[in-house]
């Protein structure tokens, strides 16, 4: 039975000088956008699986009837370059829920990436919430590993020694314990407001990373996310304004609008 963190790695996988990139679940669900969106994109094929009992207590339904484990699964996006840096995509269902088992999953991302697949540089993603309105513009901000990963990134429109508080989770505990084996690392993070997903602010990272990895990235998915999501908080915005209630919820509360949207 699984009593620890597991990764699971197809061994004859060949990378050549990777990067990692971590996209899980988390604030806006920028990062796993923005990590989905590579892998669509560029096709980037599975290449280990990591399963930890500290994860939920879950398993997936899957379309054709049958489970699987909850997990976080790397990718690979092999250089279109000749000696150029394969990019090894990080996603998954699902973090740690518990303080001890962030510590051990995510040194066990950074140990997997530095001693089997000797990488020596990490790219986490994540949203910066700034607890208010919607974000017409979302900002991207960034802290690293060392000050002197920061000349790296100039011209390259994020924002430095801006962002304020705490990185919760794998976007913040990976580039501490990169930095730990002395690797370097960037936390870069879209600005997000109360959205559960903000396809905007994954945008706004994907044209970042776009610029730096020298990627042509198609956004047109990512633009009807966009939409989609602006056309759902207008007709949010009319019931609001109208005291609409949903069928069968009619006369609810005190009067019919609410006092607060979750």
């Amino acid at each position: 039975m699984m009593q620890k963190t597991t990764i699971i790695f197809n061994k004859k996988v060949k990378l050549n000088k990777p990067i990692l990139i971590v996209g899980l679940p988390g604030i806006g669900s920028v990062g796993k956008l923005v990590s989905g969106h590579l892998i669509k994109e560029f096709k980037a094929k599975r290449i280990a699986t990591l399963y930890s009992p500290h994860f939920p207590h879950q398993v997936v339904m899957r379309k054709n009837g049958s489970i699987r484990l909850v997990s976080n699964r790397f990718y690979l996006m092999k250089s279109q370059k000749a000696g150029g840096n394969d990019i090894v995509l990080l996603t998954g269902d699902v973090q740690a829920v518990t303080p001890e088992g962030q510590y051990e999953v995510n040194s066990s991302i950074v140990d997997f990436f530095v001693d089997t697949l000797k990488g020596d540089f990490i790219y986490t993603i994540g949203g910066y919430s700034i607890g208010e309105g919607i974000v017409a513009k979302p900002r991207v901000f960034a802290n690293v590993t060392r000050t002197e990963v920061i000349s790296e990134f100039k011209g390259h429109d994020i924002i430095f020694g801006k962002s304020r508080g705490l990185i919760w989770g794998s976007a913040g505990l990976i580039l501490a314990f990169a930095k730990i084996r002395k690797i370097d690392g960037i936390c870069i993070m879209g600005e997000t407001s109360f959205l559960e997903v903000d396809a905007s602010a994954a945008k706004a990272v994907l044209s970042v990373m776009a610029k730096k990895l020298n990627l042509k990235i198609d956004m047109t998915s990512m633009d009807a996310k966009i939409t989609k999501a602006a056309s759902a908080l207008h007709a949010l915005e009319r019931q609001m304004a109208t005291g609409y209630a949903p069928p069968g919820h009619e006369g609810e509360g005190n009067e019919s609008k609410p006092s607060y949207i979750r």
